[in-house]
């Protein structure tokens, strides 16, 4: 019976923080299948939640394939990186195998932060009851952990590893049972649970360091006689044995040991203050702020926990327990505030210096360390007030608890909104790319702009492309990994092409060009997206522009705001470049109409020396004049002659557009000019020139098209308006009309 009541209490109490992180994170647990955590990136708030939905893919996709979670090439291509250092989070596979085919992967991957926040409250609330403190005390305990201005920080972020707090009290509650009974079963569940933590991530196994340390030198020292302190001696290291034996055996000692954090960029000590503790905050914590800070060096304990610790100094009550708790959360306390602290103008040296250097400089947050230090405070806080309480039973001791609990969610901001932006939606290429299976040919797939980030440097823009790779599980250059090589870094600046492509050096055409032949053959490179919704208009015609003249990629096909190429060495080549077909024969290309579904716009098919789509005199059109000449590609069925028609209007003045057709047949250029037509300005007309069978037949239908204007002059220049773009012509469509005849 007694059992019975346990778990029906036990299933309340999880059921009470379930619906409470549910509102906390509302709106968010109302959309868990169209919404993800994060606002937009201007915002300055990290935007981290993909490559946690990435990690989680991987786990479970490196297992069904029977490959090691700890090494992959999946993403970053085209190397091969050890995720040892890497925020993988191995710990959540089992969540995520129960939970995606019930729910999805999106719906998994947030309701994952959802369990985290509800297991923290749960477990910590659990672990002060088992200690003796009253229900109301415990579960105000654990929603003061639980919804901490750390935990709400990082669930905004997505962060699933730093979420996973709730290691803690498990760890704690398999120690102390190890201290109180000197069993050997309970000192090898520590080590299993410390194995959990460190599986988890390498800063969570730190956590609990820090606070068994300490409970574990004064259980020695509360030991009654020397043979008690030698088993309880033997029991840790039997924990530490387990825990070692896990890891080597699971992961990630094996991996650790072989990486080379040689290779990597320490970080500076500018970097470790920003990410530390202000000691101001202990002083003046702001109410509420929690959920409205930038990024995480503003978390702090709150006004509320900070002020109960401090009055509790001063309660006198008859608990010598509660000074162990607060000794157990110092060193967790001084780690957060980093490496220094200014005292009167000097800078007086902390121990993370030492965490600092014993991992090469790998360890770069300090204020990572709040949880342990924040457990401590809690457990100090609830023995102190539970035992005030115990002691003053007139006291309407329930109420005091419920108005502290409120005023606790105030100060949190559990009442503010929780910032959410909406989920990349795959495209049906992505599905079809999944379907692409090849014994021979495992290809990388690259997102334009590119975006090959770490923890220590954003190289490019839009890493979030690599949750595209949950779909199309194909390798891919944009994505986040925790560390890599400084050489590997440098690989993504430096390059012709992706140097370009990630915003960090100017377009050398020539050599772009060569870099992306030679990652098509050596990688080698399937496929290349450009999302147009990324990039600035200008930015993403010169985009266009360089791809669309390649010979080594073609276009496949435009679906909502992406540019799909393929590259030549994809089993599938190469289609044809065909405008979309209007009528028998007839084939138009619509510059810079949003065309319907049916049809293609123009982005195929525009090389340089265009403007980015306008209105224009009431029609969707482009502007010509970025250049003397404009390209247009397009292919057509050989067999038959064309005329080519041109719908146009000049700017401000009169203009002659020399028209030339080639391409290069063989690696020899094949050219042909058509003619010159005359464009009036004021009103659109149609101007009609005839390619020749013969030369359809002779460049194989693949046509470049080659508009020369005479001139060109700007609004600015005119007087019209403050618009400094050279304008030669507007072109509003071209038609292809096949014709009997040379």
């Amino acid at each position: 019976m007694a059992g019975g009541k346990g778990l029906s209490r036990a299933l309340a109490v999880a059921l009470f923080f379930a619906l409470l992180a549910g509102v906390a994170m509302n709106p968010l647990s109302a959309h868990l299948n169209s919404r993800v955590p994060g606002v937009p990136p201007e915002s300055g708030r990290v935007l981290d939640y993909y490559h946690f939905h990435w990690n989680l893919w991987w786990l479970r996709h490196a297992v069904q394939t029977g490959q090691s979670i700890w090494y992959t090439d999946m993403v970053l291509a085209p190397f091969t990186h050890n995720l040892a250092y890497h925020s993988l989070t191995a710990s959540m596979l089992p969540f995520y195998v129960v939970l995606e085919p019930l729910l999805g992967h999106l719906r998994a991957a947030n309701a994952i932060i959802w369990i985290s926040l509800a297991l923290t409250g749960a477990l910590m609330a659990g672990f002060l009851r088992w200690r003796g403190i009253g229900w109301p005390l415990a579960l105000a305990g654990g929603i003061a952990l639980a919804l901490s201005p750390y935990m709400a920080d990082h669930a905004a972020s997505g962060h699933l590893n730093l979420l996973t707090v709730w290691w803690l009290p498990l760890a704690l509650f398999a120690w102390e049972q190890t201290a109180r009974t000197r069993r050997v079963r309970w000192a090898a569940l520590t080590g299993v649970v410390l194995w959990g933590m460190w599986f988890t991530d390498t800063l969570i196994i730190f956590w609990g360091g820090l606070l068994l340390g300490p409970l574990a030198l004064i259980a020695l020292w509360r030991g009654p006689d020397g043979r008690a302190r030698l088993r309880l001696v033997a029991l840790g290291m039997l924990a530490l044995l387990v825990t070692v034996a896990l890891a080597w055996l699971l992961g990630p000692l094996q991996p650790t040991l072989d990486f080379e954090t040689g290779e990597l960029p320490p970080a500076r000590l500018l970097t470790l203050r920003y990410y530390s503790l202000a000691p101001e905050s202990l002083l003046l914590p702001g109410l509420g702020r929690a959920q409205k800070v930038g990024t995480e060096h503003d978390e702090t304990f709150g006004l509320t926990l900070v002020v109960l610790t401090v009055v509790a100094l001063f309660v006198r009550v008859r608990s010598r327990e509660r000074w162990v708790w607060l000794l157990a959360a110092l060193p967790a306390l001084i780690l957060a505030l980093g490496p220094d602290v200014e005292v009167l103008g000097l800078r007086v040296p902390l121990p993370f210096r030492l965490i600092h250097e014993l991992f090469g400089g790998q360890m770069r947050t300090p204020i990572r360390f709040l949880p342990p230090a924040t457990v401590g405070l809690i457990v100090f806080v609830a023995h102190t007030y539970d035992a005030w309480l115990r002691a003053h039973p007139r006291l309407p001791g329930r109420a005091i608890v419920v108005g502290g609990v409120f005023f606790l969610l105030v100060d949190y901001g559990a009442f503010v909104p929780f910032p959410t932006l909406a989920a990349l939606e795959p495209y049906d290429f992505h599905r079809m790319m999944r379907q692409e299976h090849y014994d021979d040919y495992d290809y990388v797939v690259l997102d334009v702009p590119s975006g090959p980030f770490t923890g220590w440097r954003d190289v490019g823009s839009h890493p979030e492309a690599m949750v595209y790779g949950i779909t199309h599980e194909k390798r891919q250059v944009s994505g986040l990994l925790s560390r890599i090589p400084i050489e590997q870094h440098l690989f993504y600046e430096q390059n012709p092409l992706l140097g370009w492509l990630t915003d960090s050096r100017s377009l050398d055409a020539s050599a772009a060009a060569s870099s992306l032949k030679q990652f098509v053959s050596e990688w080698p490179l399937g496929y290349v997206v450009v999302h147009l919704n990324w990039l600035e208009p200008e930015r993403a015609q010169k985009v266009l522009a360089f791809f669309n003249a390649q010979d080594s990629v073609c276009p496949v096909t435009v679906e909502r705001d992406a540019v799909l190429y393929r590259t030549i060495s994809h089993p599938k080549g190469c289609p044809p470049r065909t405008p979309p077909q209007t009528a028998p024969g007839e084939y138009t290309l619509y510059l810079g109409e949003p065309a319907p579904a049916a049809l293609m716009p123009d982005a195929p098919f525009v090389g340089h020396g265009w403007y980015p789509p306008e209105d224009i005199g009431g029609e969707k059109a482009r502007w010509a004049g970025d250049g003397s000449e404009a390209l247009l590609y397009a292919s057509l069925p050989p067999g038959s002659a064309y005329t080519m028609t041109l719908r146009a209007v000049a700017f401000h003045e009169p203009r002659a557009v020399k028209v030339v057709v080639g391409n290069l047949v063989n690696g020899e250029p094949v050219i042909a000019p058509l003619g010159t037509f005359t464009v009036a300005p004021g009103g659109w007309s149609e101007h009609t020139l005839t390619i020749p069978a013969d030369l359809v037949a002779a460049l194989g239908g693949d046509l470049v098209i080659s508009l020369v204007a005479d001139g060109a002059i700007s609004a600015a220049e005119v007087g019209l308006s403050a618009d400094a773009r050279p304008l030669a012509l507007a072109y509003d469509w071209v038609r292809f009309t096949a014709v009997s005849g040379p």
